[in-house]
């Protein structure tokens, strides 16, 4: 906190986040989501509880340690639950099997090589125009450049590497791989 201070362009607030008046003085009513990292599974809960009682279409992301954490921080408000240790193990042991995989991921998720960036669009925002037409129809690779590499369907699936027969609807949401110009045009 002392360090932010000295930085005019931080935003913060100092205090217990599981109390409510903290999270209050946060504007947790009108906030669109939150990110919980507590080292303490429990009080990560006790923020959760009380951040969806103030906001009941809150995203919240928390952190978990221990396995069983996991289900209860969802059944308490939590959409996504991130165990660091897990995940941490979980990339070390595929750096071992496949670190050329997890390098050209990283340079496409964190590095934006190139201004190449991987995003998800939703095809409502896309337009009419792509609602109930398939890939192969709209040809997005030779009008945009951009790729489409995954979609998510309105029942929560992923079509990963989808075929050119696949129909798009208006609740889908594409998973695109391009430049930023690519991007624009699609």
């Amino acid at each position: 906190i002392e360090e932010i201070r000295e930085e005019s362009n931080f935003l913060y607030i100092q205090g217990n986040a599981s109390h409510d008046e903290v999270l209050e003085a946060a504007m947790i009513q009108t906030a669109s989501a939150l990110i919980t990292t507590l080292p303490i599974d429990a009080d990560n809960l006790f923020v959760v509880l009380s951040a969806k009682q103030l906001n009941n279409n809150l995203k919240i992301i928390s952190r978990a340690s221990d396995d069983h954490s996991d289900t209860k921080l969802k059944r308490a408000g939590a959409d996504n639950v991130i165990m660091p240790d897990k995940v941490g193990g979980q990339r070390m042991a595929k750096l071992i099997l496949q670190p050329d995989i997890v390098e050209f991921l990283d340079n496409i998720m964190l590095r934006g090589v190139d201004d190449v960036k991987l995003v998800e669009l939703s095809c409502d925002n896309l337009g009419s125009c792509f609602e109930g037409r398939s890939i192969r129809e709209l040809d997005i690779r030779n009008e945009s450049g951009a790729n489409i590499i995954g979609l998510k369907r309105s029942d929560n699936n992923y079509v990963i590497n989808p075929t050119p027969d696949i129909i798009l609807d208006k609740a889908d949401r594409i998973f695109a791989i391009g430049n930023s110009n690519q991007l624009d045009k699609l």
